[in-house]
């Protein structure tokens, strides 16, 4: 019984050591992201007012910025940019506000198609990459 006992604190302790072994304090830089809600505002004049989650990392600088809607027949779209430091990239999420009219009519309450795309310039990578989300999100007054 004592062996065993024995045996079973050895591999208490192994375990233990073992677990604490590389545990330094280098992470990864956050995953780049743009996410979009499941629900947008719809305004009295049928455009819709729309919040966007962006986590950049401090390798990269955000420098544009989309939001396309299209439901049935409307369609219309904002941005901002070509700036540097648009969004900042802290790796932190940041919301983004984004006031789509309807190019060609109001946009009405009930569900919509949704794109999201966020320009960045990446300095490990040396070279501009894209973000992008797509989702059905519903427009609510």
């Amino acid at each position: 019984m004592r062996f065993i006992t024995a045996m079973f604190i050895t591999t208490i302790l192994a375990g233990l050591f073992l677990a604490s072994v590389g545990t330094g304090t280098a992470q990864a830089a956050p995953r780049s992201a743009v996410v979009l809600p499941k629900k947008a505002t719809l305004l009295a004049d049928g455009s819709v007012q729309i919040t966007m989650k962006v986590r950049c990392n401090d390798q990269q600088q955000a420098f544009e910025w989309s939001v396309d809607i299209r439901q049935g027949t409307i369609f219309g779209n904002d941005s901002a940019g070509p700036v540097a430091g648009v969004i900042a990239c802290n790796g932190q999420f940041h919301t983004v506000e984004a006031l789509v009219p309807g190019a060609n009519g109001p946009y009405t309450a009930g569900p919509a198609n949704v794109q999201a795309l966020v320009q960045l310039f990446d300095a490990d990578e040396g070279s501009d990459v894209e973000l992008e989300d797509r989702a059905v999100v519903q427009l609510r007054p």
